[in-house]
């Protein structure tokens, strides 16, 4: 292994050696990469102001050396190492690195512009005060310990590193803005305190502590997650979903999941007063887009045929009646027909037929002495009690038509459906 170990021998050997005109063919062609035996050791030297425009680096192993004021410009490092290095108030532009090693290097007050980093192995490598930071590539390949701090990323592109490897990210009092994350498990990874906007978190794996602290996205700058993200991540805070990524469902992640999976859902007989007739048949519509098959006496039933019959058979065919409880379902004969058929069919089959949703309060204020006609309050009471026993979702909001338009109603609708599940 040959040395340098002093600036005078480094600058000659820098400004004197002829680049390898193959050796940008060699680093894109190979695929895999072996630090050579024959590497060149440079160590313990001070290189202050100097322009490392074009050069190529290869099998160069840099120990305990700092740069000051160093400008590194479509330069090519393949197969190196930097080992105790301190970089400050350096430029690095258009430079690619090829299955080079960071070990306990810093980057101090740096700007970089189009930096790759192939294939690297990382370890306790920091970047901080980095004001410009653009077009950053990440490349995975071995082990990754990097900590980005105070910094300004435009543009950070990071890449996945192979399974049997640890990845460590620490993002802390950072600007992040377009940047991508592609493949990334954030087990061992954080991202604190960092204003973030338009990135994209794409097939990764988040979990409650990859977001620590106090992260922001600026105006309406929302960043971008994809399902299989949610997928695979653990259930986000709901401060962090609304304000980073625009998203106002708590409950996303099972919303998507229904999305992507075969969900098979039980059929409903709706039963409803001609009263309500507009919100059971919003329900309806809502609930078949959903794949639910519903009946609706208004769309389903059959002309020429009794009413009893029509009643008895709508319910007999499907798996449940959904009853919307108002003051006027309560107090309508055909609704308490339906009701008591929905009783008989729960008895004989020993399964769950009544499922009650409500639009106001009166299936819990009414009193068995108010029923009418008197003969049959027996009957009627029976069915009320019935579905006071289950757990009724409150509609009442979501009445009137204008109110249905907004993120509250689509939570209520998605428990409606976790009901409903087969």
């Amino acid at each position: 292994m040959n040395k340098i170990t002093n600036i005078e021998e480094f600058t000659g050997w820098l400004f004197e050696t002829n680049a390898d005109s193959k050796l940008d063919e060699y680093c894109y062609a190979k695929s895999n990469y072996s630090v050579g035996n024959d590497m060149l050791e440079i160590s313990d030297l001070k290189i202050d102001e100097e322009d490392i425009d074009s050069k190529h680096f290869q099998s160069t192993k840099f120990i305990n050396c700092n740069f000051k004021n160093t400008n590194f410009k479509s330069s090519i490092f393949g197969d190196c190492e930097f080992v105790n290095c301190y970089f400050i108030g350096c430029e690095f532009t258009w430079v690619k690195s090829f299955n080079i090693e960071l070990k306990d290097c810093k980057l101090d007050y740096c700007s970089i512009a189009g930096l790759e980093l192939n294939d690297s192995y990382s370890y306790n490598t920091v970047f901080e005060n980095c004001n410009e930071i653009a077009d950053l590539i990440i490349r995975g390949f071995g082990d990754r310990d990097l900590r980005f701090s105070s910094c300004n990323l435009l543009g950070l592109q990071v890449e996945p590193i192979q399974k049997q490897h640890i990845d460590r990210l620490l993002f802390e009092d950072c600007i992040i803005k377009e940047a991508s994350f592609n493949r990334i498990d954030f087990l061992n990874s954080e991202i604190r305190d960092c204003s973030l906007s338009l990135n994209k978190f794409s097939s990764c794996t988040l979990t409650k502590e990859t977001l620590a602290g106090v992260n922001s996205a600026p105006g309406d700058e929302f960043n971008m997650i994809d399902i299989r993200t949610i997928l695979n991540s653990s259930p986000l805070d709901n401060n962090d979903l609304e304000s980073l990524f625009g998203i106002h469902n708590s409950e996303i992640k099972e919303y998507l999941h229904d999305l992507t999976s075969e969900i098979k859902f039980q059929s409903v007989f709706i039963s409803y007063s001609f009263e309500d007739k507009e919100f059971a048949s919003a329900i309806n519509d809502t609930l078949q887009k959903k794949g639910v098959f519903t009946f609706l006496w208004e769309k389903n039933s059959i002309g020429g045929e009794p009413l009893d019959y029509i009643m008895k058979s709508g319910i007999n065919a499907k798996d449940r009646v959904l009853f919307i409880a108002s003051e006027n379902s309560i107090k309508s004969k055909a609704c308490q027909f339906e009701l008591t058929q929905g009783q008989k069919k729960q008895e004989l089959i020993w399964k769950d037929v009544l499922f009650p949703i409500h639009v106001d309060d009166f299936l819990f204020k009414v009193a068995k002495e108010q029923i009418r006609p008197v003969e049959k309050q027996d009957e009627y009471w029976s069915n009320i009690s019935e579905l006071k026993k289950l757990n009724s979702l409150d509609f009442s909001e979501f009445y009137d038509e204008a109110k249905r338009d907004n993120h509250e109603f689509e939570k209520i609708i998605f428990r409606l459906l976790k009901g409903l599940r087969k």
